[in-house]
């Protein structure tokens, strides 16, 4: 089935039977996976192994975005409702293990963190360990912490910094990038402090987040990120960290730019 041609009522409609078993963790995993298997498109197959090789041997099904995105949106308006439920759904989702059930795990959290935020963290730091690629990561900090960081940032930043000394590149990964929330909030010293601490990474996977993330804030925060990158240019980075700097002032003006450019030379 095309992505572009889906039926969203009928999805909608499917995905509010498959809720009918929620509380039967056997029976609700057997019937997500018919409900994946029923939408699997040979285009979206191909682009998961393009885009997400981590997800090799069997790990996905090949649904489209779109179509998980409808059912994830049914499935957090259930657990919106039953907050008591949510737990044991989620956990049921998130360990049938393919990429699609895992997305959907993350996107059914966007509306419901905010409102449950121990449910929801708790949620998150259980499933941390099982993170083995950047789309999962991205997807479960961006929809399951960002939205909590917009109303109660003090409560991440402490995991925020957790996360990103964790051995595990994809824990370091999601702590870096749980700091997007910034690019619509006013910045803290910690947030930077928290930067200091991982802008030597080594990894690939990490540098391109932390540069990302930089970005990402520098909208809001353009003075700070500013004298955020001159300090670190200032202070004869290694190569990975001069990577990061020239990655990650790419949103300053021009001019700062420059600056920065003629510290490292």
């Amino acid at each position: 089935m095309r992505g572009n041609n889906m039926d969203k009522s009928q999805i909608q409609k499917r995905t509010k039977e498959l809720l009918d078993k929620a509380e039967k963790p056997t029976e609700f995993t057997r019937g997500l996976q018919e409900l994946l298997k029923s939408y699997v498109d040979r285009g979206a197959t191909k682009n998961y192994q393009r885009i997400i090789p981590d997800t090799g041997n069997g790990k996905f099904f090949g649904v489209p975005l779109p179509i998980l995105s409808v059912m994830a949106a049914g499935i957090g308006k259930f657990i919106q409702k039953e907050p008591t439920e949510a737990k044991l759904l989620l956990e049921t989702i998130w360990n049938e293990g393919s990429f699609e059930a895992r997305q959907i795990a993350g996107k059914c959290l966007e509306k419901f963190g905010p409102k449950n935020p121990k449910i929801c963290l708790d949620f998150v730091s259980s499933a941390l360990s099982d993170l083995d690629n950047w789309a999962n990561c991205d997807n479960l900090v961006m929809c399951g912490v960002e939205p909590i960081v917009y109303s109660n940032p003090e409560r991440i930043l402490p995991l925020s910094e957790k996360w990103i000394k964790d051995e595990n590149k994809w824990i370091r990964r999601f702590g870096v990038v749980s700091l997007r929330g910034y690019k619509r909030i006013q910045i803290t010293d910690k947030v930077f402090e928290i930067l200091d601490m991982i802008m030597d990474d080594k990894d690939k996977d990490v540098k391109k987040a932390v540069s990302w993330i930089l970005r990402e804030i520098t909208k809001k925060n353009p003075d700070e990120v500013a004298k955020f990158l001159m300090k670190w240019a200032k202070a004869n980075p290694g190569k990975d960290a001069k990577w990061i700097i020239k990655d990650g002032m790419k949103k300053l003006s021009n001019d700062e730019q420059k600056k920065i450019l003629g510290l490292l030379d």
